[in-house]
């Protein structure tokens, strides 16, 4: 008997972390929101500071910064508040693994999760403005996708063997960061970033030229499942993108992958990948939701629904990786 009440128990704190999980999401996103931790960068502050510093209610401003220690993020220590170290390290503007843009996406995405049932009966998520109608929505979208890739570029970049590379096409490639990461670990390697000219004009050109790389980079703006995407590469990327399309956008992107690379080629996709059970890594199998309340058709894949993708394309399957529940990899190389 006290056995099963202690199981009783360890379920029902199960069942209470995940219905009250949203509650540190939207403490953790308001508080990105408001630059709260960059404020506190320099020098620990009273309730009363930061309230004035923000333009916020004292009592509600109270509130938040003990719940932001109370999640570890801040301490506390006469009356003032700091940064706790992850924060200094993550949460700072500025920072070099700086992870705020994609923790303000992520609380945008609160609202759209909120009308899941009724996703779940219509089969796909309301009409919604677009990214573009937003510049600041779109913005945090971006550089938030820069924020991910700071951590894993390099070492995709290890696994891929990019030393035979000469010509890369990151297609869909967003703030360029695997292009400007795999160039400055490869002199000999050009790259071009084709994304909307609304992402290359008012992010992508700006983190090309602060990294230098203008000569090397090339910027291609269009839709990439209706405009030319160009020819002549030996190495094209498609990272974080097929999650957002169904399975004839996929097949469309991956041919047309597959005529601009050179013969000996490769293509390599890097996305959220599904074990073939489709529950695991519960990330993936999680971020398919994330997909069904905000795209018509997009979802998670698994390591052979991509690889049929490729072979039906035309490609030779190669390996296939998988670096972390985020970091999955398929790769294929069109026959010489």
């Amino acid at each position: 008997m006290c056995d099963k009440k202690a199981e009783i128990f360890q379920g029902i704190d199960k069942l209470t972390r995940i219905s009250r999980g949203f509650q540190g999401a939207v403490v953790l996103s308001t508080a990105a929101e408001l630059e709260l931790f960059t404020l506190l960068d320099k020098k620990a502050l009273t309730p009363s500071e930061v309230a004035g510093s923000l333009g916020l209610d004292l009592r509600a401003a109270s509130i938040l910064l003990h719940a932001l220690a109370g999640l570890e993020l801040l301490e506390k220590k006469e009356g003032r508040f700091g940064n706790s170290p992850l924060a200094a390290e993550l949460l700072v503007r500025g920072k070099p693994h700086y992870q705020g843009d994609i923790i303000r996406h992520s609380g945008h995405l609160i609202d759209r999760w909120m009308r899941l049932p009724e996703v779940l009966k219509n089969g796909r998520p309301p009409e919604q403005p677009s990214l573009a109608a937003n510049p600041q929505t779109m913005r945090d979208f971006i550089l938030g996708m820069h924020n991910i890739a700071l951590l894993s570029a390099e070492k995709v970049a290890a696994a891929l063997d990019l030393g035979r590379s000469r010509h890369l096409l990151d297609l869909g490639g967003g703030p360029g960061t695997y292009a400007i990461t795999f160039c400055r670990l490869h002199p000999q390697l050009s790259a071009a970033v084709f994304d909307l000219p609304q992402v290359i004009e008012g992010i992508t050109a700006g983190q090309v030229a602060a990294a230098g790389l203008q000569g090397r980079i090339s910027l291609l703006k269009g839709d990439y499942l209706k405009d030319d995407i160009g020819s002549g590469y030996d190495l094209v990327l498609i990272s974080n993108i097929i999650h957002s399309l169904g399975e004839r956008g996929n097949r469309t992107l991956i041919g047309k992958a597959f005529r601009a690379l050179i013969p000996g080629g490769r293509i390599v996709v890097k996305d959220f990948l599904l074990d073939e059970n489709r529950v695991t890594p519960p990330f993936a199998s999680m971020f398919a939701v994330n997909m069904l309340t905000g795209t018509a058709e997009g979802g998670c894949y698994t390591y052979e629904e991509v690889r049929g993708y490729l072979r039906d394309a035309g490609f030779e399957c190669e390996e296939s990786l998988d670096l972390s529940p985020q970091d999955r990899i398929v790769m294929g190389v069109k026959p010489a």
